[in-house]
């Protein structure tokens, strides 16, 4: 295989935002064909950002046996069912975040997966920016001494009211969009799995032309044991933000664009106050350099299908929490 050719399942303004720009800069992947619903709107959209074929389902694009991979950035409610047909034609898939709908769902694909002897990963993209290691090598080195906090913050305001984020039953909801980010981060520092989640959410009204039900705000604590917490809160009712501190016993990180870094000029990292130096670097061309070298047998997938399962059980554990009121889960 010279060249990793990749289909689109969508038309989604997420796609022609990163990861198609990162594909088609690439050296060794291209992307030949997208699938919508709307046949119209697929060749519109193939226009647009250059890609050679579009078709007007997406069957008919799991049916190219030119594409090797797929990526999955449709609403969460069809990550599950579009990922399993994608690993059943044959193809490798990068699914959008959230993974599934759920931890149930994340094992069926996880399943899939090993026995098609595919690739599937979570496009967790701000994990392979050079930033996320130099954090890591921070705590190892115990520059903040024993790690004892981590606070996640990710919000934004969702302008339109009719964008598939405000859905529940797509999958909507800051608990699925974005606090995602939040649990993630949590456990990539904390170097394990919390053993107790609480959860708290704030809905939509049911006034709300999604008709309520998502949580616009949604947040939590993770309990991960030997004197580490972790505290997430995200919002799609707020001001733009996102951050996250990491406060040892003897000192804190702070990172000001963790999950959109190179987003202003403000530097990426604080070490007790004082700026670090940190490479630029694009995190989704790194997210796809791993992904094309895994497919390729290169190297082993540093996120496969397992830990969103882990992710995911998280997340449900977070979500079942904030339905009880704020009721402790064990994971």
């Amino acid at each position: 295989m010279t060249k990793l050719n990749f289909g689109i399942l969508g038309a989604a303004r997420i796609a022609a935002g990163a990861l198609i720009p990162a594909i088609q800069k690439s050296s060794d992947s291209s992307v030949l064909a997208v699938a919508a619903r709307d046949g119209e709107r697929a060749k519109a959209y193939a226009a647009q950002h250059n890609i050679p074929r579009f078709y007007a389902s997406y069957d008919e694009l799991l049916s190219d046996p030119e594409i090797h991979a797929v990526y999955n950035p449709l609403p969460t409610s069809e990550h599950a069912p579009w990922t399993l047909k994608a690993l059943k034609a044959g193809k490798h898939v990068l699914v959008e975040k959230s993974f599934t709908m759920n931890a149930s769902e994340a094992q069926q694909v996880a399943a899939a997966a090993q026995a098609a002897g595919k690739i599937v990963m979570e496009g967790f993209m701000w994990r392979f920016h050079p930033q996320v290691q130099q954090v890591k090598d921070l705590i190892s080195s115990g520059a903040i001494g024993a790690l004892r906090l981590i606070r996640a913050s990710f919000s934004f305001t969702l302008a339109d009211p009719l964008d598939i984020r405000a859905f529940e039953k797509l999958g909507g909801g800051a608990s699925y969009d974005i606090a995602t980010y939040c649990v993630n981060g949590a456990r990539t520092f904390a170097g394990r799995e919390p053993v107790s989640v609480t959860g708290w959410q704030t809905l939509y009204p049911q006034s709300h032309p999604a008709g309520g039900g998502a949580d616009e705000s949604f947040g939590g604590t993770l309990d991960f044991g030997a004197d580490l917490r972790a505290i997430i809160d995200s919002s799609m009712g707020q001001p733009f933000k996102q951050r996250v501190e990491l406060v040892g016993a003897t000192g804190a990180i702070t990172m000001n664009e963790p999950w959109l870094p190179n987003a202003s000029n403000t530097h990426l990292l604080e070490l007790n106050g004082q700026p670090l130096e940190t490479p630029t670097a694009s995190h989704y061309s790194l997210m796809l350099e791993h992904f094309n070298a895994a497919i390729r047998g290169e190297v082993e997938l540093r996120y496969p299908a397992a830990e969103s399962v882990r992710q995911m059980r998280v997340l449900d554990g977070l979500r079942e929490s904030a339905r009880q009121g704020g009721a402790p889960i064990t994971i």
